[in-house]
């Protein structure tokens, strides 16, 4: 039976979305795991438990989800690792491929037939010149190839657009469907896209995003950055700011930093390639580091502050934030294993 499947990889989170039905099934993984030495009885304790795992040479490593169980079991003994950083693969981790071959096999399976197509995406170019993604994307091909999975690769921030179907309207009337700017807000890297009829136009990257910001916020105010993860996920909310909470306080003045940062350089990256839009333009919001509350509210205050080359119409968030990627990553697959163009038509015929 042929297959259209997406995977995201993130730094910090593996996601599988497939169709089910009329609706979208995702299921994310953890993109991590931990080492174990080797002793007596220990592939034992991981079997007996049910941990998902690794042998290489001497070293068992746990992966996924699991690997944090384990972790909390002997709490600042093992080191929880990420075989990505940055958005692409993480050249510290010499174990990363190892790892990511499990958590992929894991998670998408051997495909059923030569006819099954998985998509995936990497990182927009890096404008600031803080990683290139050739050599992840041709990693990560190679690992879903092996697994008999046709592949298909598109950048991220595109797939922000195919899942949200923003539109544009031309000076005539017409309206445009898949035309509008996507931002996906990661760990390790913040990217964005404007597409024109589901087509890409101009795409970039930048390496402030969640991890950068979580990393700043610790470094000055000496709280460790698990503190400053927690205080991000469970306390920050932009329209309602304790000033008197130095993290907070922090927060919210690095994400104001991360906010103007990727904006003035796409700005600079829409002037450079002479892009002429005059029509307003939907900016898509989506990722784990977008969802405090008030982000879209700040981020539209922000933006609409700077000279930027283009006319803003709205700022939203997707629907589901932390699963636009992967979703429009799936629209994608859909329509390359149907083999029909990536236009309006062939959307709105598979989608609705």
């Amino acid at each position: 039976m042929n297959r259209a499947i997406a995977c995201d990889l993130g730094t910090m989170f593996l996601q599988v979305a497939e169709m089910d039905g009329e609706s979208v099934r995702v299921k994310n993984t953890r993109n991590a795991f931990v080492e174990l030495p080797k002793t007596e009885g220990v592939e034992d304790l991981l079997k007996s438990n049910n941990w998902q795992y690794v042998k290489d040479g001497d070293n068992y490593f746990v992966v996924g989800d699991d690997c944090i169980k384990v972790a909390n079991i002997f709490p600042g003994k093992i080191e929880v690792r990420r075989p990505m950083a940055d958005g692409v693969l993480n050249k510290n981790e010499d174990k990363k491929l190892t790892v990511l071959a499990e958590l992929i096999k894991a998670s998408v399976g051997q495909a059923p037939d030569d006819k099954s197509w998985v998509c995936t995406c990497v990182s927009s170019d890096s404008v600031d010149g803080s990683s290139d993604s050739t050599f992840h994307k041709n990693r990560i091909q190679a690992l879903f190839t092996r697994l008999g999975w046709k592949v298909k690769v598109i950048e991220e921030a595109h797939a922000v657009v195919l899942a949200e179907r923003p539109t544009i309207v031309e000076e005539d009337g017409t309206v445009v469907p898949y035309s509008g700017i996507g931002v996906s807000f990661g760990a390790g890297r913040v990217n964005c896209l404007l597409a024109y009829k589901g087509l890409p136009v101009i795409g970039m990257s930048v390496a402030r995003s969640g991890d950068w910001i979580d990393k700043q916020v610790s470094d000055q105010t000496g709280v460790a950055i698990s503190q400053v993860i927690n205080a991000k996920e469970k306390k920050l909310d932009f329209n309602n700011l304790d000033d008197n909470d130095d993290v907070i306080f922090a927060l919210n003045a690095y994400y104001d930093a991360m906010i103007e940062y990727v904006f003035r350089h796409f700005g600079k990256k829409f002037q450079e390639v002479k892009s002429q839009f005059g029509q307003p333009l939907d900016i898509i919001v989506a990722g784990g580091t977008s969802m405090p509350k008030g982000l879209c509210q700040k981020l539209e205050k922000i933006v609409r502050g700077l000279d930027l080359p283009f006319q803003i119409k709205e700022v939203r968030h997707a629907k589901s934030p932390r699963n636009a990627v992967a979703e429009g990553l799936l629209t994608q697959a859909i329509i390359t294993q149907k083999k029909e163009p990536q236009s309006q038509v062939s959307l709105d015929k598979i989608l609705t």
